[in-house]
């Protein structure tokens, strides 16, 4: 059974993407013979509207602990027909971002829905997104700067154990601002954003892992005395998503890829227009290094000289 908070929220998501009468039919699909008007003792003459209809289905179902089979029915009708009508459920990722932070994640895979064992950091699609459907993301690409030179100077051995030691860094910083690694080849990678608000986290995450970074180099566990210093580059824009995210082609990731390895200075971050004019002032304020690259005009700012 769903929280209190979590039933409302499938009541709204579904009364603001179907009609009653769709609503008693998504019921039928569930207990033959529903009927909401039955079950809520409304004569005939008394219009319901696609809210209280919404209600008297969540609620029903959920006495009837078919709640889950409602979401499962939900998230399949989305790209699919109902009553000859094509649907699109908007707001249906927000929604399922909501279920995974209680736990609750579907397997688009195996069109199940289930309490998840996997720790919901280490979901790509943040238990939400639909393989092969367009998402508005951020993407930070971020890496050691001088990598080479360290591994020649202290050997690939200890090398792995800065990795390993940054990965978990990064996981924290990136956790917190709802963001996930979606690459990491030991030296560094791509971090993506998505939901309401991506560009402002995903720039305050890429400054809060650059102001850290003197914090993370006193940590008695790396093996080398050289300080890591870092660059970052991010970009925002609409693509396909991939479960397998190592096979995303997108211009948003390149464009972050490219800024971060050939237009940013050790220790620096930078940022494209598009991402900029998507933040409010006070951080746009510590971006005040303009330059043009690739077409596109970029900002960067720096931590660590």
């Amino acid at each position: 059974m769903l929280e209190p908070s979590l039933l409302n929220e499938t009541t709204e998501i579904l009364s603001n993407n179907f009609t009653a009468d769709e609503l008693d039919k998504i019921g039928g699909m569930i207990l033959p013979g529903y009927c909401s008007r039955k079950i809520s003792g409304e004569a005939n003459h008394i219009t319901l509207s696609s809210g209280r209809t919404a209600g008297i289905l969540v609620d029903h179902l959920n006495t009837k602990q078919k709640t889950f089979d409602l979401i499962k029915l939900m998230i399949e009708l989305d790209d699919s027909m109902l009553n000859g009508k094509s649907v699109e459920v908007k707001g249906l990722e927000a929604y399922l971002n909501k279920l995974s932070r209680s736990g609750i994640v579907y397997d688009f895979n195996k069109r199940k829905l289930n309490h998840s064992k996997k720790d919901i950091e280490n979901l790509v699609n943040w238990g939400s997104l639909k393989d092969g459907k367009y998402y508005l993301f951020s993407i930070m690409s971020i890496d050691i700067t001088g990598n080479s030179a360290l591994v020649r100077k202290y050997g690939a051995s200890k090398m792995e154990k800065v990795y390993y030691h940054l990965r978990t860094f990064l996981e924290r910083k990136v956790y917190e601002y709802e963001g996930r690694i979606w690459n990491f080849a030991g030296d560094g990678g791509l971090i993506a954003f998505t939901f309401r608000g991506h560009e402002e986290r995903a720039v305050l995450c890429a400054m809060d892992i650059q102001s850290s970074m003197n914090v993370f180099n006193l940590k008695p566990e790396l093996p080398i005395s050289d300080k890591i210093v870092l660059r970052a580059g991010l970009d925002c824009g609409k693509f396909r998503f991939s479960l397998d995210t190592g096979h995303i082609v997108a211009d948003t990731i390149n464009y972050a890829a490219h800024l971060e390895k050939l237009g940013t200075e050790p220790g620096e971050i930078s940022i494209s227009s598009r991402i900029r004019k998507d933040l409010n002032k006070r951080i746009c304020a510590h971006f005040p290094d303009k330059t043009e690259f690739e077409g596109t005009s970029a900002y960067s700012t720096r931590f660590c000289k």
